[in-house]
């Protein structure tokens, strides 16, 4: 039961609220509409705008769905350029390749470097001693 201001506005910032908002903006056949489209190389930025929605969007939702993370990381890795060198700030920059390899290379690009987190090995430390 809501009894007050603040337990409305907490309702709107909850998570399973936003989560919600989520799939009503950015519903489950929209999803695999972009992913059809980046799996066959449309750019994912392309691919989201013909649907009214930014790229972040499908970044965002990645940073909690697991299942969509997955998808949109193997579409985008089937979907990328075979011609190319990929992971460097070359391809990104001169080709406009968005593949999450070219992506991770670009220091503004956070939305990327989160997404990739769990895909990238960590960095080799030096044993101490």
């Amino acid at each position: 039961m809501i009894n007050s201001y603040e337990d409305i506005m907490h309702q709107h910032r909850s998570t399973p609220w936003r989560h919600g908002v989520m799939d009503e903006v950015f519903p489950p056949e929209v999803r695999a509409q972009v992913l059809a489209a980046v799996s066959q190389g449309t750019p994912l930025k392309q691919a989201m705008e013909k649907h009214g929605l930014s790229d972040e969007v499908a970044y965002g939702r990645a940073r909690w769905d697991g299942d969509w993370e997955r998808h949109l990381h193997s579409a985008l890795l089937d979907g990328r350029n075979p011609d190319l060198r990929h992971g460097r700030a070359w391809t990104y920059a001169k080709y406009r390749c968005r593949c999450p390899e070219c992506q991770a290379t670009q220091p503004g690009c956070t939305a990327a470097q989160r997404f990739l987190q769990q895909y990238r090995p960590a960095p080799a430390r030096p044993a101490c001693g």
